[in-house]
């Protein structure tokens, strides 16, 4: 069995050390903040992590996680579940009017809790180790694998130290230094594409007063130039988000609580969340980036012996609630790739890297279609329709998708198939239009004008008081 460092200890790389654990092998994980996870009950209240700056902003684990995790860890799924999960169907009371209708069904946290959870299960295992508080400088190299190609052989920490491995796992997130890491070692640099994702969160947690859920909406809502994201958590918890656009400069004062609390009190159901306790202050982010890499060039590795999982290969706008369900797919491709190719690193990059591209890449690429249609619908929404869409492509598909959701409303067979692509990964947008049947329902059917909640000249008359 191999010696594998997996470099940060979130979602992502708790993830990987569990499933490479299980397979036997000798898994150290090199985290640099320092504070230990305390048990998933305190995990809100005593835990922050300056290194995941969306540590305290809504999370989803969709149903294909959660099916993941009872196939391959079931004791992370349990121990959710134990912790106070948010069980539920993304069908609700139509669960039972679709064959399997398990397929559905999610098993939620917010993200301290779930981050607690796994190290608890890695607390667990003997053959990892968690090593806190230290801070990496870079990368090993040894013999190359290949001619041109360096080989990573460990990692070097800031003090010096050097940690020998047969597989350097990089899990540090949408920050990710790896590239900076592979220019000092003298490698190719990645196929790398960077835009920003264009989208802003204003978002904070509440709480019931009894547990029970609030889950009046489970997703996102759209309300013209702004939208309403809830997502219900653990033990009574909700993170609300308004999600508006960086552009939109009229939106900025909703990072001030009481402009924050009127908007949404305005929006439909907004004063349901405003009835329960907060339990967060209010979170702003901005300036995401959609980033991807690809460490296979012209067919040839940048290097080997090291690989990327999660946000370090590739990171998305979080509204569509992907990230970690994504991350956990492709730490499963790499449990894989490791299981057919441990002994030969340079064929272990190329089966991961095309299992990759085969597997997630083209969800990678649906999700950025989704966001810049959407993004421009609200540019529009903000501009009073004057903004110029010339640039934006497949608008026919775009309306034909939109046309497709609304129809799913009262279409239960619509219904679970476009559910099923959008949380079980199962059919693409592209896909699903390039079905004759489906663009034939939608023919003819017109998007519905307008929209609930207030006029674009009534939220900015709420913003400025």
């Amino acid at each position: 069995m191999a010696r594998i460092v997996v470099c940060g200890a979130g979602a992502s790389g708790l993830t990987t050390a569990l499933l490479l654990a299980g397979d036997g092998h000798e898994v150290a994980v090199i985290e640099r903040d320092p504070m230990e996870a305390p048990a998933p009950s305190h995990a809100w209240d005593a835990w922050e992590r300056r290194g995941v700056n969306q540590f305290r902003l809504p999370h989803l684990l969709l149903p294909r996680w959660r099916h993941e995790m009872d196939a391959a860890l079931p004791q992370v799924s349990a121990g959710l579940r134990a912790a106070g999960a948010y069980c539920a169907s993304f069908l609700g009371p139509f669960r039972e009017m679709v064959p399997d209708p398990e397929r559905f069904d999610i098993v939620t946290a917010r993200r301290p809790v779930l981050d607690a959870v796994l190290a608890a299960c890695v607390g667990d295992c003997a053959n990892v180790t968690i090593r806190r508080g230290v801070a990496l400088a870079g990368l090993q190299v040894g013999t190359s694998a290949a001619p041109g190609i360096p080989n990573v052989v460990g990692v070097v920490t800031e003090a010096g130290e050097a940690i020998p491995a047969d597989l350097v796992v990089i899990a540090t997130g949408r920050r990710s230094p790896f590239g900076r890491w592979l220019a000092d070692i003298g490698a190719r640099p990645p196929h790398e594409e960077i835009e920003d994702s264009g989208f802003v969160y204003y978002g904070r947690h509440f709480r019931s007063g009894d547990g029970s859920p609030l889950d009046k909406i489970i997703g996102m809502k759209d309300y013209g130039s702004v939208s309403l994201l809830a997502l219900p958590a653990d033990n009574g918890a909700v993170g609300v988000g308004i999600i508006g656009t960086s552009a939109d400069k009229a939106l900025l004062p909703l990072r001030q609580e009481p402009v924050w609390e009127r908007v949404l009190a305005a929006l439909p159901d907004g004063d349901y969340y405003l009835e329960a306790e907060p339990i967060s202050p209010l979170v702003f982010m901005g300036g995401l980036e959609d980033r991807y890499r690809r460490f296979v060039v012209d067919d040839q590795p940048v290097v080997t012996g090291a690989v990327a999982v999660g946000d370090a290969w590739a990171a998305t706008n979080p509204s569509l609630g992907r990230g970690i369900s994504f991350a956990t797919m492709h730490c499963l491709l790499l449990r894989d790739a490791i299981r057919d190719h441990l002994e030969d690193p340079y064929q272990l990059a190329l089966a991961f890297d095309g299992a990759t591209e085969t597997t997630l890449t083209p969800w990678y690429r649906a999700t950025l279609w989704h966001d810049r249609h959407k993004l421009a619908d609200v540019q529009a929404e903000v501009t009073d329709g004057t903004t110029d869409m010339s640039s934006r492509q497949d608008d026919q598909g775009w309306t034909t998708f939109k046309q497709l959701s609304q129809l799913a409303f009262s279409d239960l067979d619509l219904a679970t198939r476009m559910v099923a692509g959008g949380t079980w990964f199962a059919e693409t947008p592209e896909q699903l239009l390039a079905d004759p049947d489906l663009t034939a329902k939608a023919a003819g059917h017109e998007p519905g004008g307008g929209h609930e909640g207030p006029s674009r000249s009534e939220l900015l008359d709420l913003i400025n008081g």
